[in-house]
């Protein structure tokens, strides 16, 4: 569990190591750049420096934004070039107020000015945002100025060869926690944390930014979103499929024959499976929201339409949505599983599959029956943890109980000797249980393991039936009639009305003279 904890929070660490942090120790380091989109609608523009993407203004009335970032940005770079060519530093933006509006000084000359459209877009005040600005454009003429200097290369390299020296050791560290955890993160982690390191590398030189500036503004830009929303989007599904395999983890195979059931080991995976696309669809889901609020669609809008369409949705599949969860409340009360044997309704089988949707038995005529989950009411489980025989059998009002008790005990006493494995608990004898026409019922259970009761009881019912038989006490029940029996039909003993096992009346005492 160390390891598991250990490795995401090392490669969050990284990322927000390579973000800033790490390279504000340095002189020479890159400036931290102004936040950035990663797609500019027609209406917004960005203000560049040396390839670096400062921030960006809004269109502005009849002056676009473009128009407005180009002079702006044609702006700057006279000003970096003269500086360089006088070897002076580039003179510094202020902010001023002209004609009632504020706006960005690049020494006397006037830079930009900002207008309502940019405090609207910004939710900022004018003074505000013009600080902002300005000190953004103020540290990227720092830092461009920097960056012409012949040491800043030196520098520059030896950064590129941390980054790419630490994300191999990530790297490597990923595959080691592959090997001894079994668990595959996948390609996602990987691709992601080679992808931080290749745009640290890139913003190191000014040469190279454009190309980063292409991948997230130019015609791959869609595959970049992708890429960038969807890699973490699978890194989290990896690692919520790694949690429940920890949660769920399958059965020990030593496990006794007791606890290791076919249900037991069906119904966590699928528990685990519900959780894990549960799950993995609210992560996709909320991915796919993020991705188009990038792409500047109006998620509100698009939401309102998709709660229209998920309640259209719910009325057209309403039954599905009741199978699901009468599904979902079938597995969490533990209530059946696959291999349980259950009567529901008029139905009774062993269960073979069992999914969120429907339920399927096998009866005894081998007929395959589909019941939906949202019918299931009332259930008898009739193999859950444990099982029993329950044992009657009727005898003769004539019979000696004591004699036919003991043997009935004695009988199910060794087939449980004989059959430790299927009788988990000495036989009970419950004695005489009900009395009929023709019969006085005697009872006895005789506890089992699940699926096992059936079988012990059609060897119980032999061995009693044989015991009876050497004994000489006949078997009867209330259905049928007992078979001619000589002894019993023999007219000694029977009465002079017919009456079956009645003794023959006293002879009559001789009258007194």
């Amino acid at each position: 569990m160390t390891r598991f904890i250990l490795l995401p929070a090392l490669v969050a660490g990284f990322f927000l190591f390579l973000s800033g942090s790490l390279a504000a120790q340095s002189p020479l380091s890159p400036a931290p750049a102004a936040p950035k989109p990663l797609l500019t609608p027609a209406t917004t523009a960005l203000i560049q420096l040396n390839n670096r993407i400062l921030f960006s203004v809004h269109t502005s009335g009849d002056q676009t934004a473009s128009d407005r970032a180009d002079l702006a940005n044609l702006r700057l770079a006279d000003a970096l070039r003269g500086a360089a060519g006088r070897a002076a530093s580039a003179p510094q933006v202020t902010v001023g107020v002209q004609d009632g509006q504020t706006v960005l000084l690049l020494g006397p000359k006037l830079l930009l000015t900002v207008t309502d459209a940019d405090t609207s877009a910004t939710g900022k005040p004018a003074a505000q945002l013009a600080e902002a600005w300005a000190d953004s454009i103020n540290r990227g003429l720092a830092q461009a100025a920097r960056e012409r200097r012949p040491e800043y290369l030196r520098w520059a390299f030896a950064w590129a060869g941390f980054y790419l020296t630490l994300g191999l050791i990530l790297n490597t560290a990923l595959q080691v926690f592959v090997r001894r955890t079994g668990h595959r993160p996948g390609w996602p982690v990987q691709a992601l944390l080679w992808l931080v390191v290749v745009r640290q590398i890139i913003n190191l030189f000014p040469q190279t930014r454009p190309f980063w500036f292409l991948l997230v503004t130019g015609p791959v830009r869609p595959l970049m979103l992708c890429l960038l929303i969807g890699l973490p989007a699978a890194i989290l599904v990896r690692l919520w499929g790694v949690v429940l395999r920890r949660l769920f983890p399958p059965l020990p195979e030593d496990l006794s024959p007791q606890d290791r059931t076919e249900r037991t080991a069906q119904r966590r995976i699928t528990l685990a499976r519900v959780a894990e696309v549960s799950g993995a669809t609210l992560l996709w889901t909320l991915a796919g929201l993020v991705l188009i609020s990038w792409t500047g669609l109006n998620i509100s809008a698009l939401l309102a339409s998709a709660g229209l369409i998920g309640v259209a949705l719910s009325i057209v599949t309403q039954d599905s949505l009741k199978d699901f969860v009468a599904g979902i409340y079938i597995l969490a009360d533990d209530r059946f599983g696959v291999g349980d044997t259950v009567a529901i309704g008029v139905y009774e089988g062993r269960v073979e599959k069992l999914n969120l949707r429907a339920t399927q038995l096998r009866d005894m005529s081998g007929r395959l029956i589909t019941i939906s989950n949202r019918s299931i009411v009332d259930v008898a489980n009739l193999t859950a943890r444990w099982a029993q025989v329950d044992f009657r059998i009727g005898v003769s009002y004539y019979a000696e109980l004591a004699e036919a008790q003991t043997l009935l005990e004695e009988t199910a006493i060794k087939l449980a000797e004989d059959w430790p494995e299927r009788v988990l608990a000495p036989p009970e004898i419950l004695g005489v249980d009900s009395f009929s026409d023709l019969s006085v019922n005697l009872r006895l259970t005789l506890r089992t393991p699940p699926g096992d009761q059936w079988a012990v009881g059609r060897e119980l019912r032999a061995r009693v039936k044989t015991a009876f038989d050497g004994a000489g006490i006949a078997i009867l029940n209330n259905l049928y009639p007992p078979p001619p029996n000589p002894a019993l039909t023999n007219p000694a003993l029977t009465n002079p009305a017919g009456d079956l096992h009645c003794p023959p009346p006293a002879p009559a005492e001789p009258p007194t003279p």
